[in-house]
């Protein structure tokens, strides 16, 4: 199945129109009309937000869903990657990834703050000479 077909048929399970769905998406009726036609990538931002009005997990939206108009967006220093993924599988490697970066990028600042202090230290030691 398709993600955008999934996502239609739990708004209908909800019994929500198109423009409830807008609305509680902060989008125009016309852009989400777009995400049930599967007209546009859906960003991981997008999943959660439609993941929470349904009150399922990310995870349970897109299961058995076959799709490659999922789209991955992060800022990685200064640049954004963009992905795809085709299936559950791809998208726990693909998390997987991006918190191996997180977990480099809070390394690079720790040693980075241990820097600054020692520089620290040892301007205020020439200074006080």
């Amino acid at each position: 199945m398709k993600i955008n077909d999934k996502i239609r048929l739990l708004r209908e399970e909800h019994l929500y129109s198109q423009e409830q769905m807008a609305e509680k998406m902060h989008l125009s009726t016309n852009s989400y009309g777009k995400i049930e036609r599967g007209e546009t990538k859906l960003t991981l931002n997008k999943l959660e937000q439609i993941a929470d009005i349904f009150d399922l997990d990310v995870v349970e939206l897109i299961q058995n869903c076959d799709e490659k108009n999922i789209a991955y967006q992060v800022n990685h220093y200064g640049s954004n990657i963009f992905s795809s993924a085709n299936n559950i599988k791809d998208i726990l490697n693909e998390n997987e990834k991006l918190n191996l970066i997180i977990a480099h990028k809070d390394e690079t600042i720790k040693r980075q703050q241990e820097e600054i202090t020692l520089l620290k230290e040892m301007l205020n030691l020439l200074k006080s000479q």
